[in-house]
């Protein structure tokens, strides 16, 4: 398993398109969060290693709800992203 540098702070904001009836207080309170992400690349035999980015101060509870994984070799570093 490798461990990547912290990648840049996220800005998330936007509407939440669900049936949840919440009240507007609370999809205020969550419609616009900033945070850091780290990401760790599980490297397989015969397979695609996997990288998956996930909040860095997370709880490992969050992180089991707040992460995302892709093929590795799907991914671009920031630099190469520019």
């Amino acid at each position: 398993m490798r461990r990547h540098p912290t990648l840049p702070e996220v800005i998330m904001s936007g509407t939440t398109d669900t049936l949840d009836t919440s009240a507007d207080a609370e999809r205020e309170a969550v419609r616009e969060r900033v945070f850091e992400l780290d990401s760790v690349v599980v490297e397989y035999d015969g397979m695609p290693d996997r990288c998956t980015i996930f909040p860095t101060d997370a709880t490992r509870l969050e992180r089991m709800a707040e992460w995302i994984s892709a093929d590795a070799d799907l991914c671009v570093s920031l630099d190469d992203a520019r």
